[in-house]
């Protein structure tokens, strides 16, 4: 937990706000508006791993439930980008990555475990970077980042925070499901060659010896692969934090591997998914102005709306996509 906070500390101290030149420059209050920090990302630029659709939409206002109110729409921003026309070829390639390490699962097992036998080192190594890809050190860094926006009253911070949460939320539910699909076995476990696969497990079954069920995809590397992509989005100036990061992210996959916890097969879609949600997360905004999104655009929003009417007061929820 001290070290999240402290390399979270580290990343914000770099941007802390300067001196105010005139009155007009203040920013407005955080616990009002979430978004005074806009900027226009290049989002089809060309070292984009996934075409994630996104409409700018200008005055717009993120609150303190949007982290949660956002999900829903990311799932359905999520299988758009996963099925339009030109997301196939990265499907493509992510199911062509994955076949070509099961191939080679039992072996690079072996090597990678083999390592963390031998060495204690390794096994230093290994545990501190699987804390990584844990939730908690991401709901911790969110947290480190909410607090560094309350006080020095940084939007950009705040929107990162919430958009590490959001993107912890919506990956988490999603790779729980992919784990009851696949059913695959971890290597701790595994019974035969390189894991063996028992699609759909009943729930009862699966909790109660999750190794035999949970491999695919890595849980750790999709929260870790959003966190970065989260926090890299909203800081796009600050050119240092990929390559760090996809560093660690890679060194926690070997992790992974040398604890008996996956396979190598098991990170090609965990990295699409984080990479995916987390970039989703971090430019998915509200329309201030109510105006719906655009039909057709893949901008997708869920808002929950007070609703007063001659038969009383209650709740609405609505879904534009």
């Amino acid at each position: 937990m001290k070290l999240s906070f402290i390399v979270t500390g580290v990343l914000l101290s770099l941007t802390a706000p300067g001196p105010r030149l005139c009155a007009q420059e203040e920013d407005p209050s955080p616990a009002e508006n979430f978004s005074g920090y806009q900027y226009e990302p290049a989002l089809q630029d060309a070292d984009s791993l996934l075409s994630v659709p996104y409409v700018s939409q200008g005055g717009s206002s993120l609150k303190w439930y949007s982290m949660f109110t956002n999900i829903p729409g990311d799932w359905l921003l999520t299988g758009e980008s996963a099925f339009r026309p030109e997301g196939l070829p990265v499907m493509g390639g992510i199911a062509l990555a994955t076949g070509v390490l099961l191939l080679g699962d039992h072996q690079t097992y072996a090597i990678s475990h083999g390592m963390y036998s031998r060495s204690a080192d390794v096994r230093f190594a290994t545990n501190q970077f699987l804390r990584a890809g844990d939730g908690r050190t991401t709901l911790e860094i969110a947290g480190a980042f909410a607090l560094y926006g309350f006080v020095w009253t940084d939007n950009r911070a705040l929107r990162t925070a919430s958009g590490t949460v959001e993107a912890l939320l919506a990956s988490g539910v999603a790779v729980q499901i992919f784990k009851r699909v696949a059913g695959r076995e971890s290597p701790q476990v595994v019974t035969q060659g390189n894991g063996k696969w028992r699609p759909f497990p009943g729930i009862q079954v699966y909790n109660r010896n999750q190794p035999r069920y949970y491999a695919f995809p890595s849980g750790h590397l999709t929260t870790e692969m959003a966190t970065l992509t989260v926090i890299a989005e909203n800081y796009p100036d600050m050119k240092w934090i990929r390559p760090v990061g996809y560093g660690i992210v890679g060194l926690t996959g070997v992790s992974l591997v040398n604890k008996g916890w996956h396979w190598y097969s098991d990170f090609p879609l965990a990295i699409a998914m984080g990479y995916t949600f987390g970039r989703i997360a971090a430019h998915h905004e509200d329309d201030a102005s109510g105006a719906e999104s655009v039909p057709g655009s893949g901008a997708a929003s869920f808002n929950v709306l007070p609703n007063i009417g001659p038969q009383g007061t209650g709740v609405m929820l609505s879904l534009n996509f």
